[in-house]
């Protein structure tokens, strides 16, 4: 068969998207509170400004990142990005979830706050369109003077809200995806080059855990490189006008299924996969909100049933890393490398057996889905303050995202509506004022509902769980969360302290559960006022007042 040389411009004929504007509001107040009074610098417009890139991958775990420690999981990409730029030991997603996090990202808010909370169409999401308003990221970038690219898994609208809808050029994927296969422009790029998406099946020895497999045709054929194509695309595109602009290009991995051609599976084939630390821990709790993702035959399944889905679920972020550093080296060939601004994060990790089996996201505290990758790499001359290869470890969030973009693009923006910090100054080297505290947010996932705050400070982490036992884990003693301290009496001092920063976070963002967790965490009624009086207890007690978030 032969394959034929992919043309880009020609690409961009069929896939690329027109830019059209929804103006629609919700009855929730996002909309008031993203149009919140501005505090815009003036624009600027013009070369001067850099290029900026965002790669985000989809559930992707701390031991699929070569560069946050020992692992077998190869990313000699992402690693060099590492060694060239800043990495942020301590980042958190805003939430473990697809649709909440991706809307964190576009708006800079946290989760009930913009009320996409849960996968858009799913019960317990409040909003399945993203609205359309000023304050999303790419509208503050085309305001700023910025082109703004998009490829990849969307994920939060599947009819009034794609991408070229709120300011982005490109190609439209609605929805979640499932991986990209089914979409007509992927489909037209493979019949275009003779190429099949055909998927091997899988030997019958052993358990298959999770989705996977080999894709029997060559590299060219399969998604993540056809995304690296579209982004090339609109790079070549975007170089041919006077303005900067912005590229968020967003894979549907490593998230399941974990499909690769054959020679990154060879790369794992007969790697040991060492056993997590926590695979063999037994719950402390059995009726805990984690028992969901449990898997339902772990007490049967050996080590080795999840090595084979771990080695495959390596292979695909290594395709994907490679794919990311073809993109990486388009840049240097068009000149465009040294005024390039690139970010890298996942919007969230992934459990794959650890805590005793669990399986995806969601629905548990623990570091395996909150704790995320965050690199970024600033290459115009000493803007990194000679930061090469430095590793920051305070506390950070998904959420630094928007407003890291809008500084780096000169663009003003509402501090006062969001929740996330610019991490220009920590890249940058300066003394800063930054967060003692991070918060992960989770309402529910698969049409179940619930309601859990996590809060990290310094090494401490505790786990609320509206209907079920809190916890709280000593990071420093106990990095995998084995140990759950809060019924130890000499944590109890601690425990209090991390309740009252999780209430200070609800009462500063206008948190909907607040008066349940006042009320079953701290022990103050507004009721009880009514038949008794005024409470002797002055509820602003309970408030850190120095807590930065």
């Amino acid at each position: 068969m032969t394959k034929s040389k992919y043309n880009r411009r020609e690409f961009m004929k069929t896939g690329l998207a027109t830019i059209a504007i929804n103006e629609f509001g919700v009855s929730n107040g996002l909309v008031s509170t993203l149009q919140a009074a501005q505090t815009d610098k003036p624009l600027k417009k013009g070369k001067g400004r850099p290029n900026i890139i965002l790669f985000f991958t989809d559930q992707q775990r701390l031991s699929a990142l070569g560069a946050y420690g020992k692992t077998v999981c190869k990313t000699p990409v992402l690693d060099k990005l590492a060694a060239e730029g800043v990495l942020f030991e301590n980042a958190y997603t805003s939430c473990p979830l697809c649709s909440p996090a991706r809307a964190s990202l576009i708006t800079g808010q946290h989760i009930h706050a913009h009320r996409i909370g849960a996968n858009t169409y799913e019960f317990g999401c409040n909003v399945n369109e993203l609205p359309d308003t000023p304050a999303l990221l790419p509208r503050k970038l085309l305001a700023a003077g910025y082109k703004c690219g998009y490829t990849g898994k969307w994920h939060i609208g599947n009819k009034t809200s794609l991408p070229s809808s709120v300011g982005f050029e490109g190609v439209d994927f609605p929805g979640h995806g499932g991986g990209g296969f089914g979409y007509p422009q992927y489909k037209a790029y493979l019949k275009k080059h003779g190429y099949t998406h055909r998927v091997r099946k899988h030997a019958t020895d052993g358990v298959k855990i999770r989705n996977y497999g080999v894709l029997e045709d060559v590299v060219e054929s399969c998604v993540p490189y056809y995304l690296a194509e579209n982004t090339m695309s609109l790079i070549d595109q975007f170089s041919d006008t006077e303005e900067p602009f912005f590229i968020w290009h967003n894979n549907w991995g490593p998230h399941e299924p974990y499909y690769v051609p054959e020679k990154y599976y060879a790369m794992y084939k007969d790697v040991e996969i060492p056993q997590w630390e926590s695979y063999r821990w037994k719950p402390e709790n059995p009726y805990g909100p984690d028992q969901l993702k449990r898997h339902p035959n772990h007490d049967q399944l050996q080590w080795e049933d999840w090595a084979e889905s771990i080695r495959h679920y390596y292979a695909f972020a290594t395709l994907i890393d490679e794919q990311i550093g073809r993109v990486l080296d388009h840049l240097e060939k068009t000149g465009m490398a040294d005024n390039t601004i690139i970010l890298f994060s996942s919007d969230h990790g992934e459990t794959l057996g650890s805590h005793a089996g669990l399986t995806d996201k969601g629905w548990n505290h623990y570091e395996e889905i909150q704790h995320v990758g965050m690199i970024v790499k600033d290459p115009r001359p000493g803007r990194q303050g000679g930061q090469r290869g430095k590793r920051v470890d305070k506390l950070v969030s998904t959420l630094d995202i928007y407003p890291t973009v809008l500084e780096y693009a000169d663009a003003g923006y509402d501090r006062r509506s969001i929740h996330g910090r610019s991490l220009v100054n920590l890249v940058e080297g300066r003394e800063t004022r930054w967060r003692d505290s991070v918060f992960v947010e989770f309402f529910g996932l698969g049409n179940m509902a619930t309601n859990m705050v996590t809060c990290r400070h310094g090494d401490i982490k505790y786990g609320y769980t509206c209907s079920n036992k809190d916890e709280l884990y000593d990071l420093a003693r106990d990095p995998h969360e084995m140990t759950n301290l809060i019924e130890d009496p000499s944590y109890a001092h601690m425990a209090h302290m991390m309740r009252r920063r999780i209430y200070t976070f609800m009462v500063r963002t206008n948190y909907p559960g607040v008066n349940n967790f006042r009320l079953t965490r701290l022990g103050y009624s507004n009721e009880r006022q009514y038949i008794h009086g005024p409470d002797p207890v002055d509820v602003n007690s309970f408030l850190v007042k120095d807590m930065e978030i």
